[in-house]
């Protein structure tokens, strides 16, 4: 099956976009939409919500109007038993 990627290319994503992205069975740092792969994405959005456990994680909700995307951004994944494992 021919799949269309782009390489440095730039598009437009709303929020909802990244809620629609489906993971890519066996490559666990790509993601599908609409028939393409992506593996970097940036947004710019607004802090909503945040939720911070100390020494585990930070939880962020951002918002680019359209939508919300919940965020978690790992603190301690270097020293963690739940991570160690997966490398």
């Amino acid at each position: 099956m021919f799949v269309l990627q782009l390489v440095n290319t730039h598009i437009k994503f709303l929020a909802f976009d990244f809620l629609t992205l489906k993971p890519i069975p066996h490559e666990s740092t790509n993601f599908s939409l609409k028939g393409r792969h992506l593996s970097c994405t940036k947004t710019m959005s607004i802090v909503v919500s945040r939720d911070f456990k100390p020494n585990r994680f930070i939880k962020l909700d951002i918002d680019d109007g359209t939508s919300c995307i919940p965020c978690i951004l790992w603190i301690n994944q270097e020293t963690s038993r739940h991570f160690s494992h997966r490398i």
